[in-house]
């Protein structure tokens, strides 16, 4: 029983210490960032045919889209939360092509992704006068 007990505590403090990865604009800017380091990775890696590249891009896009996702759901913009949840989607089938050794698939999965990212931009991005963005 007192296993049962701290076990139960050690969960309960444990969430209570976790925070959401994107908590403001400024940690949004730096995810999104992110994401495009890792998006010309993976362009990279699927103009080379490299599967292991793929399913390490692949994998760390997916991550970072949850956060993306679990940022707009607190928001509560759906169409924003829909894309991220299209790209987290997007990204596992391309580390499951990877896996597969499909790269087709995994470049098609690519394609996928970048879809929802532009659609995502031209919802909720503009351009400022100094050529940088902020979001609507």
């Amino acid at each position: 029983m007192k296993g049962w007990v701290a076990c139960a505590f050690l969960v309960a403090t444990a969430s209570l210490t976790v925070q959401a990865a994107i908590m403001s604009e400024e940690d949004y800017s730096k995810t999104m960032k992110q994401v495009a380091q890792q998006n010309m990775a993976l362009g990279k890696s699927v103009a080379s045919a490299s599967e292991t590249d793929v399913a390490a891009a692949s994998a760390r896009l997916e991550t970072l889209f949850k956060d993306v996702q679990a940022y707009w759901e607190g928001k509560k913009v759906d169409d924003a939360s829909g894309f991220a949840k299209n790209a987290v989607a997007a990204a596992h089938a391309m580390s499951t092509a990877a896996a597969a050794h499909d790269m087709a698939a995994a470049a098609a999965a690519a394609t996928t992704l970048r879809a929802q990212c532009a659609s995502c931009h031209m919802a909720h991005r503009e351009q400022q006068p100094d050529k940088t963005y902020k979001m609507k």
